[in-house]
């Protein structure tokens, strides 16, 4: 055996008795150079994501391609309100909120949304490319995955199916987000 198939089998030993890391490394077999042991955990992670639910094999393992790992400490920006959209962001782990600055008051902020492992935040940045409409920072540190709008507008272009399958969620958002106006009206 070589030191790295050791070092797997190790890793792979640990996991099964339930081992401090959690989970193995992968086996060098298993990751080619382009990462594909990776793809296929980001693919795992995204098909448990509403707006990606209904986005299947190879549409839904280009975008995991075109994905990467962001991670931010307490209280860093992933983006001012009015800042250029630049793409799409998933929590991994940890939390963030969603700030909205006050236009009438100086330095009066209301937060309206806080996020957890799962949820999704710059959809509408994505799809239209218009500035940041709240700010969004860190609560303490946080893992994201990060789907660049050039990225995710090549595969579209490449595979149409992608927004039809993503539309009803985004409705959906749209419908929810309705709903709470009317209630806090």
């Amino acid at each position: 055996l070589t030191l790295d198939q050791q070092t797997w089998e190790l890793d792979y030993v640990m996991l099964l008795l339930g081992g401090p890391e959690g989970r193995p490394t992968p086996h060098p077999a298993e990751q080619p150079e382009s990462g594909r042991w990776a793809v296929q955990q980001t693919v795992e992670f995204l098909s448990q994501i509403d707006l990606f639910k209904q986005v299947k094999g190879e549409a839904l393992e280009r975008l995991a391609s075109q994905i990467r790992l962001v991670t931010l400490s307490e209280g860093e920006l992933f983006f001012k309100e009015e800042e250029p959209a630049d793409g799409f962001y998933i929590i991994k782990s940890g939390m963030a909120k969603v700030t909205k600055w006050s236009t009438e008051s100086e330095g009066v902020s209301a937060v309206l949304s806080i996020l957890r492992q799962g949820n999704s935040f710059g959809e509408i940045g994505l799809i239209d490319g218009l500035p940041r409409s709240a700010g969004v920072s860190a609560m303490g540190p946080v893992e994201c995955y990060f789907l660049p709008r050039a990225e995710f507008l090549a595969a579209l272009e490449e595979n149409p199916e992608i927004a039809l399958r993503m539309l009803p969620t985004l409705a959906a958002m749209v419908r929810n987000a309705d709903q709470w106006v009317a209630q806090t009206i």
